[in-house]
C-alpha cells in the first residue's frame, strides 16, 4: 500500500478528504478549489491552540490536526506527504481509530529518533510533564488525569505500533461540563461529556479509563511536530495541548542542531 485516502465530516460541519503517501520526507499540502496546492508550514512556531484543538500554518493553515498526527506518531510514519482537500482533518469518532486502521499496513521504515541528554521538566499550576532519557529506543508514557468528576486515572504504556493500535488510538476526546450543557441532549457519535453526575456518550466507553488514554493520544500528536520519535520516559499529570507544545519547545532548545 502506498496511498491512504480518508474522507469524512469535520467539526466545522464540512467534508474533507485527506490523502497520505509514503515519501522521502515530510510535506503537508492544502488544496483549495482548483488552485495549485499550497505548502503548509508545520513547525512548533506555526502551531496555535484554540478551543482545545490544534491549527498549523500561517496565512494558509489547517485546523484540527492532532488526531491525524497522533496516528502518524503511533505508527512511526515520519516520511509522508499529506494532501488535504478542505480546511480541517475529518473528526470521525473523536479518536484516531479510523485513521490508524487505514494506515496499519504502511511501512515507514526506520523512524528517526531524538534522545535529549538530560532530564526536562515543565509545569503550569497542577499540570506537569517530566522527561528522563532512555537508550532502549522506546518512549514510555506514564499519564495521570485528576479531576473531581472522575477522581484519578493513571496508565503507563510503552508507545509501540502494537500498544498504540490497541490501547491508545481508540480513546475518544472528552470534555468536563455540566448537566445543563445542551450538547449532552443530542450527542454526536464522537466525544464524551463528563459531568459531576455521570458520563455521557453516544456509545459505551471503550475503556474504563478512556479519558486518560486520550490524553496520551493528544500528547503524541503534539510530539509529532518534532518529526522524530522521542526515546525515554515521560511522566505527566493533567496535560494540555498548550503545555505539550511548551514541552516540545524545551526539548528542541535542549538538542543542538534540531530544527523542527
Amino acid at each position: 500500500m502506498s496511498t491512504v485516502r480518508l474522507q469524512g465530516r469535520c467539526l466545522n460541519g464540512e467534508e474533507s478528504l485527506v490523502e497520505i503517501h509514503l515519501s522521502e520526507g515530510f510535506a503537508l499540502y492544502l488544496h483549495v478549489d482548483s488552485r495549485p496546492p499550497v505548502s503548509i508550514d508545520y513547525s512548533v512556531d506555526s502551531v496555535r491552540v484554540r478551543n482545545h484543538t490544534v491549527t498549523v500554518g500561517g496565512m494558509h493553515h489547517l485546523r484540527v490536526v492532532e488526531h491525524l498526527f497522533s496516528a502518524l506518531y503511533g505508527f512511526g510514519l515520519f516520511n509522508v506527504r499529506i494532501d488535504v482537500h478542505g480546511s480541517e482533518i475529518p473528526f470521525f469518532d473523536g479518536s484516531s481509530r479510523e485513521i490508524g486502521h487505514a494506515m496499519a499496513d504502511f511501512d515507514g521504515g526506520e523512524s528517526p529518533v531524538i534522545i535529549p541528554d538530560g532530564c526536562i521538566e515543565i509545569g503550569e499550576g497542577e499540570s506537569i510533564i517530566r522527561y528522563s532519557p532512555g537508550a532502549d529506543g522506546v518512549l514510555t508514557v506514564d499519564m495521570t488525569l485528576v479531576h473531581p468528576y472522575i477522581g484519578m486515572q493513571r496508565i503507563a504504556l510503552p508507545v509501540t505500533r502494537q500498544t498504540y493500535a490497541s490501547e491508545i488510538m481508540p480513546a475518544r476526546t472528552f470534555v468536563f461540563t455540566h448537566e445543563e450543557d445542551p450538547r449532552l441532549h443530542d450527542l454526536p457519535p464522537y466525544g464524551i461529556g463528563i459531568t459531576e453526575k455521570k458520563i455521557h456518550a453516544a456509545t459505551p466507553l471503550r475503556f474504563e479509563d478512556e479519558p486518560v488514554r486520550h490524553k496520551i493520544l493528544d500528547l503524541l500528536g503534539d510530539l509529532y511536530v518534532m518529526r522524530r520519535r522521542l526515546c525515554g520516559k515521560i511522566v505527566a499529570i493533567n496535560t494540555s495541548h498548550r503545555l505539550n507544545f511548551r514541552f516540545v519547545r524545551k526539548v528542541i532548545s535542549s538538542v543542538d542542531g534540531l530544527n523542527a
